[in-house]
């Protein structure tokens, strides 16, 4: 009998230790997330480990890239307070992925519509779980997200003066989304920023397909150029941003 509880600490204590290193490799080396505005029209907000954007559309409105970890939004609304604005003026909400981290205070906001790719749908108002080696533990359970519409890739979405063009990169997520708005491209998880600055792919850890998520980051570069959408900033949920597409190029070379 000893020797049987010998044996299962050894391999809790394994599966302790490889789990860490996973985690460990998802966050050593990351740069660290950069608030504040970006572009003139982009207010990034940390909210704790992850960011939402807020994005000017005009007229006294915005919309949300995004909306963060906290179900109560504190760090969203205390931006917003800041902008002189409540959460009226939100009047869109993107969504990279169905991720819990990504869209805990989407009901904070009622004249929002909210939007993500169409195979994120049940995973962002969580009726379904997501595939990777830790988030396929996490429970199913409702987030009291109700998406307005599910995107298709390559569209357009106008919302105000902006228009948001959709990019499909599954990998991370079945759903996982680019979105292009006037020179910023927002990643989401699906890629990040490293300290010397080069993009690294999703955590494999947090990820349904690494493979599909290397791949679909890896062809941006080529779609980007053949949609005529140059790119000013990378913006990454989890890091730092990047200037330019040329982080995006390199990577696409990386084997």
């Amino acid at each position: 009998m000893k020797r049987f509880f010998l044996s299962l600490l050894a391999v809790v204590l394994l599966f302790v230790l490889v789990l860490g290193g996973l985690l460990a490799s998802a966050f050593i080396g990351n740069a660290p997330i950069q608030p504040g505005l970006v572009d003139g029209f982009i207010h990034v907000v940390p909210d704790g480990y992850v960011t939402a954007n807020i994005l000017d559309v005009g007229d006294g409105k915005v919309m949300l890239i995004d909306a963060g970890d906290d179900k109560a939004g504190k760090a969203i609304l205390a931006e917003l307070a800041a902008l002189h604005l409540d959460v009226h003026a939100v009047v869109a909400i993107f969504l990279t992925h169905g991720h819990r981290d990504h869209v805990a205070a989407v009901p904070l906001f009622p004249d929002a519509k909210t939007y993500v790719l169409q195979a994120d749908v049940a995973l962002a108002e969580g009726r379904e779980g997501a595939h990777g080696i830790l988030t396929g533990m996490m429970p199913v359970k409702p987030t009291g997200v109700l998406v307005t519409r599910g995107l298709v890739d390559g569209e357009v979405v106008q919302v105000g003066n902006r228009a948001v063009h959709v990019l499909a990169i599954p990998g991370h997520t079945g759903g996982s989304a680019a979105f292009w708005v006037d020179g910023a491209l927002f990643l989401g998880d699906s890629a990040g920023a490293s300290k010397d600055g080069k993009v690294r792919p999703a955590p494999k850890v947090f990820s349904d397909s690494a493979e599909q998520n290397r791949a679909s980051v890896k062809a941006l570069p080529a779609r980007l150029a053949a949609a005529h959408l140059p790119v000013k900033t990378l913006i990454f949920a989890h890091t730092g941003r990047l200037e330019g597409l040329k982080p995006l190029v390199d990577f696409t070379a990386e084997p």
